[in-house]
């Protein structure tokens, strides 16, 4: 093995190691929040769905999206991502990423979660308004930060999101020296309501 290829798996145990250390919430000590910063700079998930839809998103201001689709994904989507296992919420039993999306370009496009209560709506191209399950809502500037990502999402039989963010990035960036540029260092999700003895009703 070559020192280039040491290297890289080196990097790459690092990298899963910081990201691991930041699932924890809230993460404590310095190693787990660049962790976590270092998470949010990214998205990936995978799955299936039925119909077809494709999106290209280049930050909330250019987002263009066409077709119709409902898809269930598991895979990575950041600390204020849908909780990707079994969940009650409000006494529905949410499993996994499951939602809609539906486009025409330079219309309208929407990709949400009825059952997470998460929504991002975009009218035209550039007008996007955002909502968060109730138990994962980001601080002020973590609501800031969410409007730059840039991505591809598509469904087809197979369904599958990527997604880098910006402003995420800039926020690891800043946080090797402890400068918490959107103030979610400390942030946690909101507890959800005990699931009653025996499932939901």
């Amino acid at each position: 093995m070559g020192q280039t290829t040491r290297a890289g798996w080196v990097a790459l145990v690092g990298v899963a190691c910081g990201v691991g250390a930041g699932c924890a919430q809230p993460p404590k000590g310095y190693l787990e929040r660049r962790g976590a910063d270092l998470a949010d700079c990214f998205h990936f998930t995978i799955g299936y769905g039925l119909i077809a839809y494709s999106r290209v998103k280049f930050t909330d201001w250019a987002v263009l999206g066409m077709g119709v689709a409902g898809r269930e994904r598991w895979g990575w989507r950041g600390r204020y991502g849908d909780r990707g296992w079994e969940r009650a919420r409000g006494g529905d039993i949410y499993i996994g990423d499951v939602g809609y999306e539906a486009g025409f370009p330079l219309v309208a496009n929407e990709e949400g979660s009825d059952a997470a209560g998460s929504r991002v709506s975009t009218l035209g191209p550039f007008i996007t308004r955002r909502r968060y399950a109730w138990d994962l809502e980001p601080p002020r500037w973590g609501k800031v930060a969410d409007k730059f990502w840039i991505g591809l999402a598509g469904t087809g039989g197979l369904s599958l999101e990527i997604g880098f963010n910006v402003a995420e990035l800039l926020d690891f960036i800043l946080g090797l020296w402890t400068i918490d540029l959107t103030g979610d260092d400390t942030w946690a999700p909101k507890p959800l309501p005990a699931e009653p003895p025996g499932g939901s009703p």
